[in-house]
This record gives structure tokens, sequence and C-alpha cells, in this order.
């Protein structure tokens, strides 16, 4: 029994370093790249609009004033001016929203705002996907951005994150960065940690030509090749995967030379830390729910082997209790854990400094404590595919 688990859990973490260590190979080749910056091939007396921003957005009203302030403050309006506007899906919001977005609006109106009010009898379903699905459908830009309402971009967000599609034709997805911030309280700090290397994991992976997840808090791409693929009609019923789904079909349709991740800072998406516990578990069991629609197997069969890896190290750690080879199990599975841990440290702080997020030592000790059971109850119940999320219940 020892001699078993001591082969399974070496062989497991023998992968997942492997794994970890390509990471490192592939922030080292986006950090090297060279910084995406608007092109002069584009096409001044073009007629028509260059860019749509598409927000999707439920009951944000206490939280998106930052957001229209930063998109009314857009360099990217300075230079081409009255070619690009902003349509903000309202998604059967409750608390005044719209008219919010209206109201700010009116008092900006050397800007193109439209406000879309979903009630339920559009034919999109009632989730996020939904509304930025009926966002692209209405956009009228030859590009097309994506934040989410709690967002904070700077202000050169929308020139950096159109470099890629502005100077390359062959690129049809642009991931951006986006980071936890404000945080000031020790569970918000360990967060941003932890968001901080699944950001810099999506940008590693597509540096590698592998491309495994993406952020749809920033996000831009061709409305002509979303449109062509209609990459959600198949996962619709998934509420989840507006992002990672739809920069997946892309690389399936065009490969990965067509995905790119903006190495910019000025594309820098800051985002607030969840607040409850049960929010957080909420937010990222409704991640893992669209495990099952990826079309690339090879990309869902990582996420579970890396679940059950540290599955298995939970329950040997919890083979102490058993006492005897119980406890000889346990030591081999801590030794796993923290071996685990180093691995997961050295890697997010090579991408701090992008980030500009202090990742200490003594945080990442204390982000490794919570992280384990963590992703193996979001794991579980993400694949039974129920969860809640912005008042609404879901059954995938």
């Amino acid at each position: 029994m020892i001699m078993m688990w001591g082969i399974l859990i070496s062989v497991l973490m023998g992968l997942y370093g492997l794994m970890i260590l390509r990471f490192m190979r592939g922030w080292r080749l986006f950090s090297q790249g060279p910084s995406l910056q608007i092109s002069s091939r584009m096409d001044h007396e073009k007629p028509g609009l260059l860019l749509t921003v598409v927000v999707a957005a439920r009951n944000e009203a206490l939280r998106m004033r930052p957001l229209l302030d930063a998109l009314a403050a857009q360099d990217f309006g300075l230079t081409y001016k009255g070619r690009w506007e902003v349509v903000w899906v309202d998604d059967e919001s409750t608390d005044g929203s719209a008219e919010l977005v209206e109201d700010f609006a009116i008092e900006h109106p050397d800007l193109l705002w439209r406000v879309l009010r979903r009630d339920g009898s559009d034919s999109y379903p009632s989730h996020k996907k939904g509304a930025v699905a009926m966002g692209i459908a209405a956009a009228q830009g030859e590009w097309i951005m994506v934040t989410d309402a709690d967002c904070v971009p700077g202000l050169g967000w929308c020139s950096a994150m159109t470099a890629a599609l502005a100077g390359n034709p062959t690129v049809e997805f642009v991931a951006g960065p986006v980071r936890l911030a404000p945080c000031g309280s020790l569970w918000q700090k360990s967060q941003a940690v932890e968001f901080m290397s699944l950001n810099a994991i999506a940008a590693s992976s597509i540096a590698l030509g592998q491309p495994i997840i993406s952020n749809g808090g920033n996000m831009a791409f061709r409305r002509s090749t979303v449109l062509a693929l209609n990459p959600y009609a198949d996962n619709m019923n998934h509420p989840g995967g507006d992002d990672d789904l739809l920069m997946h079909r892309i690389v399936l349709a065009f490969g990965p030379a067509a995905v790119v991740f903006c190495s910019d800072p000025r594309a820098m998406v800051d985002t607030p830390p969840v607040g409850a516990l049960r929010n957080f578990l909420q937010q990222r069991i409704r991640w893992v729910s669209k495990q099952s629609a990826y079309p690339d197997p090879w990309v869902s069969g990582i996420l579970k082997a890396v679940w059950l890896m540290q599955a298995l190290i939970a329950v040997g750690l919890l083979a102490s209790f058993r006492g005897g080879s119980g406890l000889v199990i346990s030591w081999i599975c801590l030794g796993a854990w923290c071996i685990k841990g180093w691995l997961d440290g050295i890697f997010t702080r090579r991408a701090a400094g992008f980030y500009r997020i202090r990742a200490d030592w003594s945080l990442l000790v204390l982000t490794q404590l919570w992280y384990l059971p963590y992703t193996l109850y979001a794991g579980f119940m993400g694949y039974r595919g129920q969860f809640e999320w912005k008042g609404r219940a879901y059954k995938t």
C-alpha cells in the first residue's frame, strides 16, 4: 500500500512539475515578447465604427461608476473620436443600473452609448453569456472588446488591446491581463495571488501555443469572425465560458497563432475581490462547470488530472488518523503538498512583477492552505453543475 501510494504520488507530482516548468517557459516567452502598440496600418479613412466595447451587467449599480468614468476617459476616443461605441447590455437588473447608464450617456453626448435592456423576452438565455452574445450581435464595430461592469481599465486600455487586431490580420482573439484590486484584508490579498496565478497561466499557455484559459473581464476579437463561428451555439446551456470557450473555438478554426495575450501594461484591468466565502465558492463552481464544454479534450484532461492529484494528496493527509502505514502515507503526501506549493510559489513570484502584486512566501503559504480544500470542493460541485450566481440558480 505504501509503495503504491509513493509511486502514484511521485508520478503525478513529476507530471505536475513538468507542467509548471513548461508554464515558466511560457511566461518567459510572454515576458520577452514585444509590447503591442497601435499600428500605422490602421485605415484612418475607412468609414464606419472601428470598435465596440460590450459590457454585460446585472445589478451593478453600486460598483459600475468607475468603469463608466474609465470608458469615457479612454485615449482611444481622442485619436478616433466618433469611431467607437459602448453597448451596455443590462441583464434584467432590478437596482436601476440601466437608468444610471442612460443618465451617464446623456451627460457625455460626445460618446456613442447604447443600452440594451433584457426583460426575459429575447431569444438569449438568462445568464452572462446570453447577454454577451446579445451585445456582440448588436455591435457595429469591426473589433469588439468585452469587460465586466465591476472592472476598471486604465486610460490606454482600448488602444493597447486593439493593437494586435489593428496590426496583424492573422490575430483573431486578444486575451488581456486582469488582477484583483484594491485589496485590503489578508483574505483579499491571498485571493489576488491565486487569481494572478490563473491569469499568468493564461498568458503562459497562449505564449506556448496551447491556450488553456482566458478571462471575460478583458478580451478583444474580430466581430466578423465570431459571427461566422457562432461559438456559443452548442454550449449556451453553460452560464460560463463566454471567454475561454470562445477562445478555444477560434483556436480550432484558425490555429493557436490566432490568439495572443496582450503584454502592454496599459491593458491591465482591475476587478474587486469577492467578499464573502460563499460568493467566492459559487464563482469558482461556475468556472468549473464549463469544463465539459471545452472543445479540446486535452484541456479538460489537464484540469481533471490536477484535481485528481490534489484529491489523492488530501486523502493521503487524512490517512494519518489510521496510524501505522496511514501515517507513512500521510508524510508522503505532506511532502508532495509542500513540493507543489514550492513550485506554485516560484511561478507566481515570477509573474508578480508584471501584475505589480506582492507575493511574499508567507502569503503564498497561506494561499496554499485554503487552495487545496477549496479546489476539491469547487471541482466536485462544478462537475455537478449546480450553483447560484447574481441571484439566479443554475443547473448545467
